[in-house]
């Protein structure tokens, strides 16, 4: 079963971003620690589905499930802006364990 991807856009938010449960889906789907430990080729994968996404020359036969996955892994791996791959430490998946981490820490050590 081929899935229809006409007047698919692969920038536009999966979530209704006017609602809070919108956003809270939104940031849970971004921010989702799993994607720390993608390899290195997926995310490079991930970018390219989505540049091919972005001029429309997504390859006949690919999934719209997959496509999401691959902006979730863009999203959270790359600048939103320049488009490079962040280091670990600076990508938003990394954003919860990294600041719990931090937060042991100074717990921990605090006096």
């Amino acid at each position: 079963m081929e899935a229809d991807l006409t007047g698919f856009n692969i920038d536009a938010p999966r979530w209704d971003q006017s609602t809070f449960l919108g956003r809270v889906k939104h940031f849970f789907n971004i921010t989702d620690p799993r994607t720390v430990l993608v390899p290195e080729r997926e995310l490079d994968w991930a970018k390219v589905m989505v540049e091919k996404g972005r001029v429309g020359a997504v390859p006949p036969g690919t999934p719209v499930e997959q496509l999401l996955y691959a902006k979730k892994l863009y999203d959270s791996a790359f600048h939103p802006d320049t488009g490079e791959k962040m280091n670990v430490i600076g990508r938003m998946s990394f954003q919860v364990p990294g600041g719990m981490i931090i937060t042991g820490f100074m717990l921990q050590f605090y006096r």
